[in-house]
């Protein structure tokens, strides 16, 4: 059971490190190729066969035995090596784990590939053992461990690795169906909340489970072919032609899992963003724009600098607190003391619920007319509890309590509606990319962060860690400006469009940044040209990705509405994504009966997209919405991971120096 549990990860043990076991995978093909050239033109010594049980010289017979011992060690320590890199994850565990119980032909191919692949892993294990032991070791052990490897027995390697191909590439798919790629597609869904977890795009799940087959069948083909070598050393025959054909279907089974593999990479979602966690937490998964719009209780005498009560509450569109009529309601509140906008008359009576501290961004917890309407969640009240009633004035006129929207001053600490426009940039001039996106709030202002990690040969990436934020400043401070640094969201300029951006083919993802065009917030990328085989950048080459449209385009950005939006908090399902790229939203109030506009919606959802913990290769990233109607929902950023569907391939080993006199040179495939 221990051993079958290990191999549970074995599946997607890549899926913290897949580009960099990728790396090292290249590097056993590198390895495979020097050996088997090594092992050609050295045949002449070692691979001549003799009758080992009479006449021969037992040194000369030995030392033939270790040269093919040492190659095979050469090959261990190589696959050693990628295995000690890898990270256990619960990638194929979660996909066991949703389906456990079910009888799903998805959880019972899962339970049967991960079972061959421990049986593949403990023989390279096996053979590992003998290596070491090879002084101490008899002959006939040897022997017998290679004809297993060879053996046309049902639990042999061959058929072993013929099982695990059937399951990528069914050989009769009318009667057996999709293969395990395809299952896997079918079954992780978009929203499927363990890809947010776990922290991997439908792409990466399917590029590690095609590496770590791919890794599986170089053990298996290495030591098929090193027990064709030892077996010709001991005599039992001259296996050229056995040889050419492990080589011939090793090369078939390659092309066709490659094959499987690109065609679920191309349908696979590269795409990826952070679920609802399981407890929302304020400045942990979540922080909030406050005091942009928020209701606000004010009587019309004090919204005009002559204190009268000829008007009404729909007079006053836009208005500003003008005084406190004897140290009424307006004395036990904090005043508003910026802009007070869309005022209106809902009742003259009613019981306000405040909170205990002045500080708190709610200016109340609930208020209940006297007809028994209310505002918010009336059930109990933890702060203070105020009877508020209109009043006549000379019994002429009606001096009425308003309900309206305050748009509080920007020197008001309370004040939270500022955005970055400094530029976050990974340190490409040290060959450095972006391998994850969060939107942060540092004192009052969001910045959008990125980590970085170093890019390598082949699209490996080694994780580094958050950038520093550029610039940390308060809008307070003298050194930066409005408009430049930072922006303000306002009544007229709330808006904030909702992309999705790639870079163009051949540049990966350097940077990410606000700007503004009109009155609108917007996000845009960095890509820079890099080599995949070299893993270079080009820095000087980059540009800035944006859709720049606009109101006045012939087709302009769709606006998302928010619909009597609650505060996201109290959902009680899962917000999926509901914005698509080229749609823009406005920042408002919370609904004024579910939550007396108390709060600014969408929330700000600060959890990090990370991928594969800094691990993972990224093409594009963008600014998303999560909500249902109904709920206010949270503002997200999101990444797009690179696409390796175009450098999945399987190129047969070079014929080159191969002789039918000699023995099939080990090169594992190249992919």
């Amino acid at each position: 059971m221990i051993v079958r549990v290990r191999y549970l990860f074995a599946l997607l043990a890549l899926a913290h490190v897949s580009i960099a076991l990728v790396d090292d995978v290249l590097d056993i093909i590198k390895l495979g190729k020097e050996i088997s050239e090594d092992i050609i033109n050295s045949w002449d010594i070692v691979g001549k066969p003799f009758n080992a049980s009479g006449g021969v010289e037992l040194p000369l017979f030995r030392r033939r035995e270790k040269a093919v011992l040492r190659r095979i060690a050469q090959i261990s320590r190589s696959i050693e090596k990628v295995e000690a890199s890898i990270e256990r994850t619960s990638g194929v565990l979660m996909l066991l784990t949703k389906n456990n119980g079910k009888g799903s032909r998805l959880e019972l191919r899962l339970h049967e590939m991960t079972d061959l692949l421990s049986r593949v892993s403990a023989a390279d294990a096996k053979m590992r053992e003998y290596v070491t032991l090879q002084r101490d070791l008899e002959k006939i052990t040897l022997e017998n461990f290679a004809m297993w490897c060879v053996s046309h027995d049902a639990g042999a390697l061959p058929s072993i690795l013929d099982r695990v191909h059937a399951l990528i590439a069914p050989p009769h798919k009318h009667l057996l169906g999709r293969n395990l790629f395809g299952l896997v597609l079918e079954d992780v869904g978009d929203e499927h909340p363990d890809l947010c977890e776990l922290q991997m795009s439908q792409h990466q799940l399917i590029y590690d489970m095609y590496n770590t087959i791919s890794l599986a069948e170089i053990k298996g083909y290495a030591m098929m072919q090193f027990s064709w070598m030892l077996l010709r050393i001991y005599g039992k025959g001259n296996f050229t032609q056995e040889a050419s054909l492990t080589r011939q279907r090793y090369g078939q089974r390659t092309n066709q899992t490659a094959a499987a593999a690109r065609a679920a990479l191309s349908l696979a979602k590269r795409d990826l963003h952070r679920c609802d966690p399981e407890v929302h937490k304020e400045g942990v998964t979540y922080e909030m724009v406050k005091r942009l719009l928020q209701g606000y209780i004010e009587n019309e005498v004090d919204l005009n600098s002559d204190g009268t009560c000829r008007e009404n509450c729909a007079y006053y569109t836009v208005a500003e607190n003008k005084g406190c009529f004897k140290d009424q309601f307006c004395s036990k509140q904090k005043a508003c003391k910026g802009r007070i906008i869309d005022c209106t008359f809902v009742e003259s009576d009613m019981w306000v619920c405040q909170p205990n501290s002045w500080y708190d961004h709610r200016r109340y917890q609930w208020i209940k007319y006297e007809s028994g309407r209310t505002l918010g969640h009336a059930d109990t009240c933890s702060g203070i509890t105020t009877k508020v009633d209109s009043w006549w004035r000379w019994n002429l006129l009606h001096c009425s309590y308003c309900f309206c929207l305050c748009e509080e001053d920007v020197h008001d600490n309370g004040t939270q509606r500022f955005f970055s426009l400094v530029e976050a940039l990974a340190d490409f001039d040290r060959n450095k990319v972006v391998t994850g996106i969060r939107l942060v709030k540092h004192g009052r202002v969001f910045h959008l962060q990125v980590s970085e990690g170093t890019l390598g040969e082949r699209g490996s990436v080694t994780p580094g860690s958050w950038v520093e934020l550029k610039s940390k400043f308060d809008p307070e401070d003298y050194e930066v400006t409005e408009g430049v640094d930072f922006h303000t969201l306002t009544y007229e300029k709330r808006a904030i469009d909702l992309d999705e951006l790639e870079s163009p083919s051949g540049h990966v993802m350097t940077g990410a940044r606000f700007r503004m065009i009109g009155a609108h917030l917007h996000f845009e990328i960095r890509a820079t040209p890099f080599n995949y085989t070299t893993g270079r950048l080009s820095p000087e080459r980059s540009l800035w990705i944006s859709n720049d449209n606009t109101d006045g385009t012939f087709s302009p950005r769709k606006k998302l509405d928010l619909t009597s939006p609650d505060i996201p908090t109290r959902s009680n399902v899962p917000l999926p994504v509901d914005s698509i790229h080229d749609q823009y939203m406005e920042f408002t109030h919370s609904d004024m009966s579910k939550d007396a506009a108390q709060n600014t919606v969408p929330y700000i959802d600060i959890q990090p997209v990370q991928p594969l913990k800094g691990a993972a290769l990224l093409s594009g990233a963008g600014i998303i919405h999560r909500g249902i109607p109904g709920s206010g929902g949270f503002l997200a950023a999101k990444v797009i991971t690179y696409d390796f569907s175009h450098h999945v391939q399987a190129e047969m080993p070079s014929e080159e120096n191969y002789h039918e006199d000699d023995t099939t040179d080990f090169v594992p495939m190249v992919n």
